[in-house]
Parts: structure tokens; C-alpha cells; sequence
């Protein structure tokens, strides 16, 4: 009974935090980055979505060039899995930054767990353009 209870509220919670992503994002003009550069305008809300999988210890971490042209806003890790617990199962985290200035910059992002001193798994650079 227990664990049935646990299963709806974490599905009750998963349902709610993504309606809350959706309406915050969309009320606010956000998109979804797919590429390497990326062109939007002042004022503008927008997400960086990338594979994970926080049950292994690795995490991603972005650094912003230009702080007066984005700025970060906001990070959250949802499961794929039915069952988030489950050992090894992945998910997506997702960044989400707002245009603050007119300007390029670039958005650093890197997937390491933060206790080793070895190159990261993967990184991704993107460059943005606000006008």
C-alpha cells in the first residue's frame, strides 16, 4: 500500500513539475536549442535539453562567456523511467537561460561527475546571439 502511494505521488509530482516547464516556458517565449548557435531576442526565455543519467554520478555543469547577454535561470533532471529510482535509468536535464542583453556569447556545457580530476564525458559548446 505503501509503495503504491509513493509510486502516485511521484507520478503526481513529475506531472506537475513538466505542466509547470510547459506554461513557464511558453508564457515567456521559450524555445528549445537544438543546434550550436542559436538566435533570439532580447527578453527571451530559452532551454537547453541533454541526455543524463544522474543514478551514475555524472552531472552537467554550464559556464556563461557573457553574463550581460544570457543569464542561467534555472536546472532540472527529470527520469525517463516509469520507476525514477531505478539504478542506471536515464533522463534529460534541462537548462533554461534568459536573453538579458544584446550581444553573442557562448554557453559552456560539460558532463563529468564533480569528484574526478579527468576530462569530462562529454561537453557541448553553444553559441548565442541576442538582438
Amino acid at each position: 500500500m505503501k509503495r503504491r502511494m509513493l509510486a502516485v505521488v511521484v507520478i503526481v509530482v513529475t506531472v506537475a513539475a513538466v505542466v509547470v516547464t510547459l506554461v513557464l516556458t511558453r508564457a515567456s517565449g521559450g524555445d528549445k536549442v537544438t543546434g550550436n548557435t542559436f538566435e533570439t531576442t532580447l527578453g527571451n526565455t530559452f532551454m537547453v535539453a541533454l541526455d543524463a543519467n544522474a543514478t551514475t554520478g555524472y552531472n552537467w555543469s554550464q559556464t556563461i562567456k557573457d553574463t550581460n547577454v544570457v543569464a542561467y535561470i534555472d536546472n532540472a533532471y527529470m527520469a525517463t523511467a516509469a520507476n525514477p529510482q531505478v539504478v542506471g535509468g536515464g533522463g534529460t536535464d534541462t537548462f533554461t537561460f534568459k536573453a538579458v542583453g544584446k550581444g553573442t556569447t557562448i554557453i559552456t556545457l560539460v558532463y563529468a561527475r564533480p569528484w574526478e580530476s579527468v576530462p569530462p564525458a562529454q561537453t557541448r559548446t553553444i553559441t548565442i546571439t541576442v538582438k
